[in-house]
């Protein structure tokens, strides 16, 4: 990314995440030795040192304390957050926020402070709408800012068959139906899943939409599912499906 944003346009917008650091060769699956967990104030700034220095820029736009779950919250948010908010006061970075894939760490951390932006992954999606009942609306009350990512499940939304892990583990026979469902839905309407798995989050005003492309195939069809004209007959279908409930006409 160094090499390639050397000359990068202005506007694009660089983020990068810290707390855990991989040690493994690019590409290669870390073993658990290859992989460090650590939110002290002085990991934090040493990882940013290192991304700026790989990047090969004097500055970052956002940096996102990167699932610090359960136990972890206490470290990030007492030292990681106040390490990069004085980075933030330097001009290094432009906006600290919070990454992570569990509606109850997002609404911990913006409850014990104010933050940027918040990424929560995989818990607004076709399959799983978790954050929509506590967290999408917090983060509007507060006028907080949503990158929404994990939109395919690990997966499981991706119109790939065999794909069948939703947060990377095997996925449950009702999640399987409930995929199933949603397909024959879209397919009726002639939408590919993914279509709509990706188009979810521009349904909301504030929400940003995160693609995970791990080739340049992937990342041009996900620009191109993106603008797939989807008919709002088949979101009230997709919606109802998983609500149970039918709107009024």
């Amino acid at each position: 990314l160094g090499h390639a944003l050397a000359d990068h346009r202005p506007g694009a917008i660089l983020s990068t995440k810290v707390g855990h650091r991989l040690t493994a060769p690019f590409g290669a699956r870390p073993s658990r030795a290859e992989r460090r967990t650590d939110f002290s104030a002085r990991f934090v700034l040493h990882s940013v040192e290192e991304s700026l220095a790989r990047l090969q820029r004097e500055t970052i736009d956002l940096v996102l304390l990167h699932d610090p779950d359960k136990d972890l919250l206490d470290e990030a948010m007492d030292e990681a957050l106040p390490a990069l908010r004085e980075l933030q006061g330097r001009g290094v970075i432009t906006a600290v926020g919070i990454g992570t894939n569990r509606v109850d760490t997002a609404l911990r951390a913006i409850a014990r402070a104010k933050l940027d932006v918040v990424l929560v992954a995989g818990r607004h999606t076709l399959l799983d709408r978790s954050a929509d009942t506590r967290l999408l609306p917090e983060c509007a009350r507060a006028d907080l800012p949503v990158i929404l990512g994990g939109l395919l499940n690990s997966g499981l939304l991706a119109d790939h068959p065999g794909r069948e892990t939703f947060d990377y583990a095997p996925a449950p026979p009702d999640m399987l139906a409930m995929r199933d469902r949603l397909a024959g839905i879209c397919s009726a309407y002639h939408v590919p899943l993914r279509a709509a798995a990706l188009q979810l989050p521009g349904r909301l005003a504030r929400a940003t939409t995160l693609l995970g492309p791990a080739t340049v195939e992937e990342l041009k069809d996900g620009l191109a599912m993106l603008e797939f004209p989807i008919p709002e007959d088949c979101w009230l279908a997709l919606d109802a499906c998983v609500t149970g409930v039918v709107p009024p006409r």
